[in-house]
């Protein structure tokens, strides 16, 4: 997906340049530091908008709406030997519905995607001081659930609904800026491919 590759490149490239305007940065500890202000015992949550995979299909169809990607994580701030770490869960969820039109009868279907499960994020320590990097891991459950209906040429209508899931295991890369000590700005992305930009507070 192109725009999960862009905010990949993003996340790197703020990387780069912060590594190349570095000089007095000790980068022999910062693989054992959180970034951001971040310290072992936060308690973490990022809440935000965006797009996804699932919420990309059926471009094309007729009276089409849809929902942004909404995603909301906690995680618990807990370093493993000395390693800074981030452990939690997170809950994400979509819908859009859309309507196709043949010779003899209509579509309509709205559906619902709900995404969760666990994440472990790794964090790093950079040269700019309210800013916290980090990637993991996330395993984790989407279920799809369908409501639709038909109708004829006729006026006769059907309706049903239909549920089906599947659990994987997936990546996050994302970043945060605290401007305060308590609230700051989030981007992140990751697989299943997900992009979303909000707020993070650390307690």
């Amino acid at each position: 997906m192109n725009y999960k590759r862009m905010a990949v490149f993003a996340v790197c490239a703020l990387i780069f340049c912060t590594a190349l305007s570095a000089e007095d940065f000790a980068w022999s500890e910062c693989w054992k530091n959180y970034g951001g202000t971040v310290k072992e015992g936060d308690f973490i949550v990022n809440a935000g908008l965006g797009t996804s995979s699932f919420a990309l299909e059926h471009q094309d169809y007729d009276a089409e709406y849809r929902l942004p990607y909404f995603e909301v994580s906690a995680e618990y701030a807990q370093k493993i030997w000395v390693l800074p770490f981030t452990f939690g869960g997170f809950f994400g969820y979509t819908r859009y519905g859309w309507k196709e039109r043949f010779e003899d009868y209509s579509y309509t279907c709205n559906r619902d995607f709900f995404n969760f499960g666990a994440l472990a994020n790794y964090h790093v320590q950079l040269p700019v001081e309210k800013l916290d990097v980090y990637s993991g891991l996330r395993l984790g459950v989407q279920i799809r659930h369908d409501n639709w209906d038909t109708k004829n040429i006729f006026g006769e209508k059907k309706d049903g609904s239909d549920t089906d899931g599947f659990f994987y295991c997936g990546y996050t890369l994302g970043a945060s800026y605290y401007f305060t000590d308590m609230i700051g700005a989030n981007l992140e992305t990751g697989f299943p491919a997900f992009l979303k930009a909000g707020v993070s507070f650390k307690f």
